[in-house]
């Protein structure tokens, strides 16, 4: 009898550690869901109110399978001289590891940004490629004092408005660069991937952030290649991770040509030509649409998967 009661009390205590653990995960989700779900209602918000102009958007973001936490990370953030930096990242990994890193990344951003407002006080002007350099620096100190082996890939977008046009200027740390959507009377008259030489474009993309690599690389570790494109008329820009284009479905027949191959950009590329006249949001529920169709299973999301896709106005302003 005592042996029973002692193997009924530790299983009763077993059950109620596993209760409270699944109410703890439960708790966490439903935390981090919320999170996300108000950086989108924010960053949705503030281009709303992009140069008095109202700009559809899209975002959509899907945690690798099995995972609270997400390593993608973006945000718009308006600068005190009134224009914006749109920051674009992939973190190292994924869950909580990679949510740690993402949040030292986003605190060497604010931390960055509000020492450049305290320096436009005083001379009316902003540096990008010094601010970037203080984010990378900053981002690094931290990853050197918490003894982390992670690294995270950064599209820094400097958008402004000048001579009525809108300028991106990049500012690539290992990033996936964005496709522009070109229309006219929202008929398509071009994709252009500006991970690809184009026209006058030419990628360029600097090394990844992370504590280790600066050790390798020394002084050269900060210094960030900057590119500007010109966006026409009412082009649209297509942010994303790399998750999206490298899921692939393992389950696939073997005789298939789909077998172990990655969604790949070329069919990104198709959804963006054939679905032209979707909004935004619609377009970005076919990517993802398309992408979990070719993986098959949910379970097959290894890697977080993040859009964002911007309708940027005429030029009539």
């Amino acid at each position: 009898m005592d042996k029973l009661f002692i193997d009924k009390h530790f299983l009763s205590k077993k059950m109620d550690s596993i209760e409270n653990r699944l109410k703890r995960f439960d708790i966490l989700q439903s935390e981090a869901n919320t999170v996300r779900e108000n950086d989108k209602i924010l960053i949705k918000s503030m281009f709303r109110n992009f140069y008095n102009k109202h700009l559809n958007v899209g975002i959509g973001f899907h945690r690798a399978y099995g995972s609270i936490l997400s390593g993608d990370y973006f945000d718009l953030i308006k600068l005190p001289d009134d224009n914006y930096l749109f920051v674009f990242a992939d973190i190292s990994g994924h869950g909580l590891p990679a949510y740690t890193t993402l949040i030292r990344l986003r605190s060497a951003i604010t931390i960055a940004v509000k020492e450049t407002e305290f320096i436009f006080g005083n001379s009316g002007y902003i540096n990008t490629t010094s601010l970037v350099r203080d984010i990378c620096l900053k981002f690094t100190d931290i990853m050197d004092e918490s003894n982390s082996d992670d690294f995270a890939s950064v599209n820094f977008t400097f958008i402004s408005y000048k001579n009525n046009k809108f300028h991106l200027k990049f500012y690539n740390r290992s990033m996936l660069f964005p496709v522009i959507i070109r229309k006219k009377n929202n008929d398509l008259v071009e994709i252009i991937n500006l991970n690809e030489n184009a026209n006058e474009w030419i990628p360029k993309f600097g090394l990844i952030l992370g504590s280790n690599v600066r050790k390798i690389i020394g002084a050269g570790y900060l210094d960030t290649p900057c590119g500007e494109y010109i966006l026409e008329g009412t082009d649209s820009v297509l942010f994303y991770s790399d998750g999206i284009i490298e899921a692939y479905n393992p389950d696939a027949d073997k005789s298939s040509i789909d077998f172990l191959e990655d969604f790949g950009v070329a069919r990104l590329m198709e959804i963006l030509k054939i679905n032209i006249h979707l909004s935004p949001h619609e377009m970005i529920n076919k990517i993802f649409d398309d992408v979990y169709n070719f993986i098959g299973d949910p379970e097959h999301q290894k890697d977080d998967m993040t859009a964002v896709l911007i309708d940027f106005p005429s030029y009539e302003m």
